[in-house]
């Protein structure tokens, strides 16, 4: 089994980045998987952690949060596959970039499948087949 990553977004602290994409391209060069989590390193009252829908995500706004967290550093769980939103909207941080979003799959994408488990193992046959003796 795969062991649980915790990735820390960004490589670093969540804060206003160097550049616009800085959290995109950090998340498109990882993998996330069903029960991975990510770790918002961040101080209570500067920054914050919004989950956002698609469209909020998109126009930097955090209306209809799906779930906040306020207090810094976040660690953030990822339950199911899918995509994932959010945006910091203390000001206009997320404008400046503050926002990241990931793509979670199932492991079992990425494990190699075991067909060993379906494939009856041989011996039982084998003592089957044996004469019984008298």
């Amino acid at each position: 089994n795969k062991k649980k990553k915790q990735h820390i977004v960004g490589d670093s602290i969540w804060s206003i980045p160097p550049t616009n994409h800085f959290y995109t391209n950090w998340s498109s060069s990882y993998s996330f998987h069903t029960g991975d989590s990510l770790y918002f390193d961040f101080d209570s009252g500067l920054y914050n952690v919004i989950q956002v829908p698609r469209g909020e995500f998109d126009s930097c706004i955090g209306d209809q949060p799906l779930d906040a967290f306020m207090e810094g550093p976040a660690a953030v769980s990822l339950p199911r596959k899918g995509v994932y939103y959010f945006v910091c909207n203390v000001s206009n941080y997320c404008e400046l970039g503050v926002k990241v979003s990931v793509v979670v799959v199932d492991e079992i994408i990425s494990n190699s499948v075991d067909y060993s488990i379906n494939t009856p193992s041989p011996s039982p046959l084998v003592d089957a087949q044996s004469p019984s003796p008298g």
